[in-house]
């Protein structure tokens, strides 16, 4: 089955409801340029427990993929990106952190904002700007749309008891995207990946937030984000 994912053509031939229901919106037609092989890591994986035979299948796709579009000038970034007004705002951590918490104030606190991936968002730097894509793999909320979407900002959270947002340098910016995304193996994989993050953080806005969860801090993170007063 060949699917287009971020501008990709994939091919993948899914056995399971789960990875086969999140794909049906990515469904298409011509020559693949990745072929996806779920067992391409065998057990290199922590799985959690109870891990079913679908979910394997999920999770391993969803790795192989990650892994199989570097070289085809994309990255994902472990995030959940919401869009408003027709431009993507990534909310970057790392398991457990709140991301999904966070924008899901965004969609109660503004109206038309949607989640366009809640877990693998892919990121595509082009000469033209950024574009964010949904992906089939959205981790457990299956929430994402196949969609590409400008760029406006990352926030990375961080653990804090107050509403804070602050722009960082391109240094910590960097340090952070790589410890939230696939790090290959390969040389010449990981210089192409270091070049796609440089030409992201010299793009676009990258900011670090602390937040409570309530409206207040949807309303800073937003306003940090688009520039207003900030």
């Amino acid at each position: 089955m060949i699917y287009e994912i971020a501008g990709l053509k994939v091919e993948m031939n899914p056995k399971f409801d789960r990875l086969k229901r999140q794909s049906e919106a990515y469904k298409s037609l011509g020559e693949p340029v990745i072929r996806i092989n779920p067992d391409f890591d065998g057990g290199l994986y922590a799985l959690p427990d109870n891990c079913t035979a679908e979910d394997r299948e999920y999770i391993y796709s969803s790795a192989a993929f990650c892994r199989e579009i570097i070289p085809h000038g994309r990255f994902f970034l472990h995030a959940s990106a919401v869009v408003l007004d027709g431009e993507a705002y990534l909310f970057s951590a790392p398991s457990g952190m709140g991301k999904s918490t966070h924008t899901a104030l965004w969609l109660r606190s503004f109206e038309g904002s949607y989640i366009l991936n809640d877990d693998k968002p892919v990121i595509f730097p082009e000469n033209e700007g950024v574009t964010v894509w949904g992906t089939p793999f959205a981790g457990k909320t299956d929430l994402q749309v196949n969609r590409g979407v400008p760029l406006r900002a990352v926030c990375f959270l961080k653990q804090g008891n107050e509403n804070s947002i602050t722009r960082i340098d391109s240094e910590r910016a960097i340090a952070l995207t790589l410890n939230n995304t696939y790090r290959p193996k390969s040389s010449d994989n990981m210089k192409l990946l270091l070049d796609m993050i440089g030409r992201v953080v010299e793009t676009a806005d990258i900011f670090e937030m602390s937040c409570k969860n309530e409206s207040a801090a949807a309303e800073m993170s937003y306003n940090a984000m688009k520039g207003k007063g900030f």
